[in-house]
């Protein structure tokens, strides 16, 4: 029996809500109840799943764990969570996955990278993502969206970095030249809701790319301070953060704010071609100055 319900997974997190208020109608599930309308609260079994998604139009499987120092919570999370997913969808449902371009790895096969550029994961969580891919494609109806770092006002994260650089504290990873593929939360959500009805295997969704140094720069001019001109050396950076998450693994003290991963994502240059995405879902990433702005207009009387 068709349906035009559309289920959704991790609709509780940042992307979930900015997907949410795009799609109102759709039904999110949950472990435990949170007030969100029409919410089915469930284990997440097989089984119960194949009760919910009888009948389903599309499922957007947007759950997963960020625990980068948890090899064991990456792959329930990323990998597993996606196997029972994909074993109980109907006939004729559609699933649209958010996977990372983390997948391509720190050093891209090829710059701009797309949807044809040969994936290297080399990090616990880009390689939970790449597992979770290959699962998605095992059902012929699939959209797997590798999205690009994402940010907005929401996301406290960068509150954080912003304070750094008010107080004349945050560095530059390495020369700064590197360009960095941050994407708009509301543009990502975008996307996805689009790809209920359009598109079919799998796209790189990402932002405009700015250079670390004029990110910092635009950031600061809106702050109203100088822009960060010290640097760390990428390696001494990664080592660093290597070493703070080795101790947090042995000792489960001290959780590290800066990962592998976070400097990955400032310090190495990655660049993306987008056209599928633009061509066939419609999407359409602002300029990452503007969405810098707004977010620093949003987040600044918080610091």
């Amino acid at each position: 029996m068709a349906t035009d319900k559309v289920y959704v997974t991790g609709a509780s997190g940042r992307l979930g809500r900015a997907v949410m208020a795009r799609l109102p109608d759709a039904i999110p599930l949950v472990r435990e109840p949170s007030g969100m309308k029409n919410e089915i609260v469930t284990d997440f079994s097989t089984d119960q799943l194949k009760g919910i998604f009888m009948g389903a139009k599309a499922v957007i499987h947007l759950a997963g764990s960020v625990e980068t120092t948890d090899k064991k919570a990456l792959h329930d999370s990323n990998v597993n969570l996606t196997w029972r997913i994909v074993d109980a969808l109907p006939k004729g449902c559609k699933i649209i996955f958010s996977s990372s371009i983390s997948v391509y790895g720190k050093k891209l096969a090829s710059i701009p990278a797309n949807e044809g550029t040969e994936a290297h994961p080399d990090s616990d969580y880009a390689r939970s993502k790449y597992e979770a891919e290959k699962v998605l494609t095992k059902h012929p109806d699939h959209v797997i969206l590798r999205i690009g770092t994402i940010y907005g006002p929401q996301f406290d994260d960068y509150a954080k970095v912003l304070a750094m650089i008010k107080k004349g504290k945050m560095k530059l990873i390495g020369k700064g030249t590197n360009r960095i593929p941050f994407v708009h939360v509301d543009d990502v959500a975008a996307a996805v809701a689009s790809a209920v009805g359009k598109g079919k295997g799998t796209y790189v969704i990402a932002g405009e790319p700015l250079s670390q140094k004029d990110i910092y720069f635009i950031a600061a001019q809106e702050l109203g301070v100088e822009p960060p001109k010290k640097s760390v050396p990428l390696a001494l950076a990664m080592f660093m953060a290597m070493a703070r998450e080795t101790i947090y693994k042995t000792t489960k003290k001290n959780k590290p704010s800066i990962t592998t991963e976070h400097v990955s994502i400032l310090g190495y240059d990655r660049v993306f071609d987008c056209s599928r995405a633009k061509s066939d879902l419609g999407f359409s990433p602002r300029p990452l100055a503007d969405g810098i702005r707004e977010m620093v207009a949003e987040i600044k009387m918080r610091l």
